[in-house]
């Protein structure tokens, strides 16, 4: 008996269509529900203005870089925490992106002011995570 290669997920699915498998028609792909673009977190570079943060988005038929700038005052002001800047940069274009979903990538986008205090008061109203374990408990 030939052993099998083993089929993954991703090359069966991408196998040309016959007889037994029809290919896929508009109404199985899901037409009609606009499906929102990917946004992947690439990584940052720290400039003299502040740290610009790359973001990538994927529509499924291409993929555009945009740059975030979150400008050095406003770490050092404590406006902006570190940890927080991805989720921030990714709020920011997710916004743009509804706004504008053709936008073209090209010039950096700054987090503003009010944009800091935005996030920072809605984190202030999440609700409180678990508590802390004690040292020694």
């Amino acid at each position: 008996m030939a052993k099998q290669e083993p089929v993954s997920p991703l090359s069966a699915e991408h196998t040309a269509p016959t007889a037994a498998t029809p290919p896929l028609s508009d109404a199985t792909r899901g037409a009609g529900k606009a499906r929102p673009p990917a946004v992947f977190y690439v990584g940052f570079e720290t400039t003299r203005e502040g740290r610009e943060y790359t973001l990538r988005v994927s529509d499924g038929v291409a993929a555009r870089l945009f740059v975030l700038l979150i400008t050095h005052e406003a770490f050092a002001s404590r406006a902006a925490r570190f940890q927080d800047a991805p989720d921030l940069c990714f709020g920011k274009l997710q916004r743009e992106l509804v706004a504008d979903p053709d936008l073209l990538p090209g010039s950096r986008l700054e987090l503003t002011a009010q944009e800091l205090l935005d996030y920072r008061a809605a984190g202030e109203r999440r609700p409180p995570g678990r508590k802390r374990r004690q040292p020694g408990r």
